[in-house]
């Protein structure tokens, strides 16, 4: 028997086998789909969740896009100052009476937060910078309309991080958590000017700031479509 041609082979198999499994890019691709997939569910589940009672709705269901600045800031002693961003998305209107809608806003949300050094010397810490977390934000409200031009709203916040794997902790794991966190925000429509509070919880894994919430304020401009 041919020991040495035995040996070869074994030896480019496993070979093979490391880089067909080791493929950063390969692994990239899959993270991002499993991750589009999660998002694409999540909203459609929203959004069929209310298309279903659309047969009881006051009126006809409305849209519109809308577009803002956003300032954030985490609580716990591993964050510091304020930081901006900016948030891109939509809504859909569904009238339940002539005063009162659920309103679902999918959408792109840069989150903007800033880290000190309390925890960069530890094994679970992070080192200090400006962390930009990009979200789906989903939040879905009761809406309250005193004339055609005054709402305030306010309902549970659904948030998907989209780039989880872009922050590192010391030990080697993801800092920031990528699976769904839900939250609760606040907000007034002034025409064709928006105003959100929004917060929500354990967004994190830095040693001691596990319970840390992000505050977060947005302003911006929307636009009705239909």
């Amino acid at each position: 028997m041919d020991y040495t041609n035995l040996l070869q082979q074994a030896d480019h198999f496993l070979v093979y086998s490391y880089r067909e499994n080791h493929r950063p890019q390969l692994c990239f691709h899959k993270m991002d789909r499993l991750k589009l997939m999660h998002c694409a569910k999540l909203i459609c589940f929203l959004i069929m969740g209310l298309f279903g009672f659309k047969s009881v709705c006051y009126g006809q269901m409305g849209g519109g896009l809308r577009v803002g600045g956003n300032i954030s800031r985490a609580n716990g002693n591993a964050f510091g100052g304020n930081r901006v961003g900016y948030q891109l998305g939509g809504d859909l209107i569904f009238p339940l009476n002539s005063k009162m809608d659920i309103q679902v806003e999918p959408t792109y949300n840069l989150t903007r937060i800033r880290v000190n050094d309390n925890t960069a010397s530890l094994f679970g810490g992070l080192s200090k910078g400006t962390r930009s977390l990009k979200y789906l934000n989903t939040p879905v409200y009761l809406k309250i309309n005193f004339t055609g031009k005054f709402s305030v709203l306010g309902g549970l916040d659904f948030n998907l991080l989209l780039n989880d794997d872009a922050y590192k902790l010391n030990d080697g794991t993801p800092a920031f958590n990528s699976r769904t966190r839900i939250g609760y925000a606040l907000g007034i429509d002034l025409g064709g000017l928006y105003f959100r509070y929004r917060q929500f919880k354990k967004n994190n894994k830095i040693v001691d700031n596990w319970d840390a919430h992000i505050d977060q304020y947005q302003l911006g401009f929307k636009v009705r479509l239909f």
